[in-house]
Order: C-alpha cells, then structure tokens, then sequence
C-alpha cells in the first residue's frame, strides 16, 4: 500500500471511532494488504490518537492459538498498543456509546512494572518486569 493510503486508511478508522459510525472493513477495500500494511496502519493510527492527546499505556499480543492464526492465514501473533481511555477500571458501567459493535473476550492481563525491548529479552526478564497477572475482559469493537 503507498503511504497515502495507509494513511486514509487511517483517517478512516479514526473517524469512525470519533463519530461512532462502522466503516467498510480494511481487508475488503484493499485485499492485496499485506501484515506490514496492516501495521503501518496502526501505527499511523496511534499516530493521530497521540496527537489527539492520548498516552500509551500498555502493549497486547492476540492471536497466540495456532486455531485462529490458521483461520486469518497468518502464522505469528499479531502485537498492538493500549492508549489510556481503553481501560476501565472494576466496577463501573462501560458507556455502550462508546462502541458500534462490540464484543467481549476473555484475557490475560501482564501489568508491568518495567519496560522490555530488544531480542535480548529472556523469560527472566518478562518474570522480573511483571508486576501482576489478573483476569481481564477486552471489549472488541
């Protein structure tokens, strides 16, 4: 994909989610995309919601069964950024305004306590920087 359209692509997604209009699905508007367009994607997207006046807050890591990874035609996880008003704390009513068509997931949530990077990270490493594990839902829209 030229970075025009990756950044449309973007503009689009952003859009939707600030009107709370569904848009047309990525995929079906350009089938020749491949993952590192996808990503380019996010990262533009990510982009426009710092520049909006988001923070990040976390990273996560989702089609880690070999089942579903076989059923979207890819052969690793895939890895995204967390931004500080998809969290909702226990307890209160999540506004349903807030998303077009949602769904719910079971999930494994890491807090960190230190950032890791590199190839050099071993499981050590993961251990020492993680904070707590606890059960999370995440809300698919």
């Amino acid at each position: 994909m030229t970075p025009d359209a990756i950044y449309a692509c973007a503009e689009t997604l952003f859009t939707a989610e600030q009107t709370s209009r569904q848009c047309c699905l990525i995929s079906v508007a350009h089938p020749k995309a491949t993952l590192d367009d996808a990503y380019a994607i996010q990262s533009a997207l990510v982009a426009k919601k710092l520049a909006a006046g988001r923070k990040v807050s976390g990273w996560k890591i989702g089609l880690t069964s070999r089942a579903m990874q076989s059923a979207l035609g890819i052969t690793t996880p895939d890895s995204g950024v967390l931004l500080d008003d998809m969290h909702f704390p226990n307890g209160p009513t999540v506004p349903p305004s807030r998303f077009i068509q949602p769904r719910v997931e079971a999930e494994i949530a890491f807090v960190m306590n230190a950032s890791l990077r590199g190839a050099q990270v071993t499981r050590a490493d993961v251990v020492a920087a993680t904070d707590d594990v606890s059960a999370s839902l995440e809300i698919q829209d």
